[in-house]
């Protein structure tokens, strides 16, 4: 074997096992979105109750934040950790890229809303425009399935305009059930491929 020829066998080798992980990865989730149902809806729920109990000020809502989100850092990071072997793949490199930039895009929406003085809340329509559009990008790239949630928050994000001051109490339930929902049937796709041996690295 030439050099030429050992370095397609490598470039053949990598697209198996990254499409072996990539078919994985998204399935490997499901706990940790149960989880985060949890954190994160009680997030959205404690916000709705903070401002309907007239708080107006930034400080209570980060501090509530600052909980939730370290907390979910560290169950990715421990959960992840026991799933990894190796470099992450392409879907996982893909659902941190949409999430993280779908939450900054919610913080800076909320720092706006705050900047401009607003006490009617645009942030929890134009979060579930973010979060429509997030699940669009996981449908191009990981399903059509999930253009369903994108179908989901779009229509609420009108629904939520016209009602402003129940926003975040309704998207707090409806994260905590699209995050529990999903995280399930992650989780089953899981349990589903291990007890039949596990996944089989192919080419398509």
């Amino acid at each position: 074997m030439n050099r030429e020829e050992a370095a397609e066998a490598l470039q053949l080798l990598r697209r198996v096992v990254t499409q072996a992980r990539d078919d994985t990865a998204l399935q490997n989730w499901g706990v940790i979105w149960i989880l985060h149902a949890f954190t994160n809806g009680g997030g959205f729920l404690g916000t709705h109750l903070l401002f309907q109990q007239g708080y107006r000020t930034p400080g209570p809502f980060i501090l509530l934040w600052a909980l939730v989100i370290p907390l979910n850092l560290v169950t990715i990071f421990w959960l992840q950790r026991k799933e990894a072997a190796g470099v992450r793949s392409f879907i996982e490199r893909q659902v941190w890229s949409i999430w993280t930039t779908c939450m900054g895009g919610m913080v800076l929406v909320a720092l706006a809303n705050w900047m401009m003085g607003l006490d009617l809340l645009f942030m929890p329509s134009v979060g579930c425009i973010l979060i429509a559009m997030s699940f669009s990008v996981m449908g191009a790239l990981m399903g059509r399935a999930w253009y369903a949630a994108a179908v989901i928050y779009a229509l609420a994000a009108l629904g939520l305009a016209r009602m402003p001051e129940v926003g975040f109490g309704v998207l707090g339930g409806m994260w905590f059930i699209t995050q529990l929902t999903g995280g399930l049937l992650l989780h089953r796709a899981r349990r589903k491929r291990l007890a039949t041996g596990g996944v089989q690295a192919r080419l398509v």
